[in-house]
């Protein structure tokens, strides 16, 4: 399962919630989605800016979408976007192993395990010798691989803007 967004609050008095996410038009094809591990048929879904509005089946009311307020909302990978060269899904870094590459030079640092989304930039944890955390910014030039389940980052970037725990 992917998680494909999460309801920040009811909308109305029927039942629709807005929903953030990183591409709202994606529940407008979107047929279904999990939240809090119960499927629901989406019935309705709209875009407005950089938000999207949707409405659940079996929610009915401000009552029955206040109950799902902070939820988070997941569809199965089949249903997922196809992604294009170079792109991945976040959840398919969760367990990847983080290496730090200076030039042909690479050295293990540890392995990804939580990623937290607070807006401007995505925040990973990493837990390895020292545990650290470092926002997702493109200028790590960051490479994942699939194959080896290895993110690849640029270690003097990576160095600037680590976080180190212990």
């Amino acid at each position: 399962m992917l998680t494909v967004g999460q309801i920040v609050k009811p909308q109305g008095i029927r039942g629709e919630v807005k929903v953030k996410t990183s591409d709202p038009s994606r529940f407008c094809v979107l047929k279904s989605v999990e939240v809090n591990g119960k499927p629901y048929r989406i019935t309705g879904a709209r875009v407005s800016g950089a938000d999207a509005f949707i409405k659940l089946e079996g929610v009915d009311d401000r009552n029955a979408a206040e109950a799902l307020r902070g939820a988070m909302l997941k569809i199965d990978r089949a249903a997922a976007a196809p992604l294009d060269a170079g792109e991945f899904y976040v959840a398919d870094l969760i367990g990847a192993q983080l290496v730090a590459r200076d030039g042909e030079v690479t050295e293990k640092v540890g392995t990804i395990t939580k990623v937290d989304s607070f807006g401007a930039a995505d925040v990973f944890t990493v837990e390895g010798e020292k545990s650290l955390s470092f926002p997702f910014l493109k200028a790590l030039n960051p490479e994942f691989s699939e194959s080896e389940k290895t993110l690849y980052v640029d270690k003097k970037k990576l160095s600037e803007v680590s976080v180190y725990e212990n």
